[in-house]
């Protein structure tokens, strides 16, 4: 196996991890696959978390959402320095509401993960939605 292989094995893994958390809306759980001065970033401004009570209080949030959050990976570009790796992934948000909708969204999710006692957990996590057609993007300069 590659060392490519391998770096997108452990990417993916952290990040089903984390995305299984989020499908059970398990705070502490989501919490655990952080650091302890761990970081999330979201898409809006003011939408961002650092640290373990910051993240703890930004997921319950999240989670109090009318829908069930989780994500599928796609294809990941990522590299490594002894016990820190970042990446990129494209993946796909499933959306999930109680009255059977599903609802699939484009999504990238970036990082940094640095291993902790032979775990891997993200010092740096990020979702956004990239800019579409479909949505406009408005930039002022002034």
């Amino acid at each position: 196996m590659s060392t490519s292989d391998v770096q997108q094995q452990i990417v993916v893994a952290a990040l089903d991890r984390l995305s299984e958390r989020f499908r059970a809306r398990d705070v502490d759980g989501a919490v655990a696959c952080f650091s302890p001065e761990g970081a999330v970033y979201g898409d809006d401004l003011g939408e961002h978390a650092h640290g373990t009570e910051e993240l703890r209080l930004f997921l319950a949030e999240v989670f109090e959402e009318t829908c069930t959050l989780g994500w599928e990976v796609g294809e990941t570009w990522s590299r490594r320095r002894g016990d820190v790796m970042w990446f990129v992934s494209d993946a796909e948000a499933v959306l999930d509401y109680p009255d059977g909708l599903r609802e699939c969204v484009r999504l990238q999710l970036s990082g940094i993960l640095s291993r902790h006692r032979r775990r891997w957990r993200f010092e740096l996590f990020t979702g956004t939605q990239p800019v579409t057609h479909s949505r406009e993007l408005l930039v002022t300069l002034g």
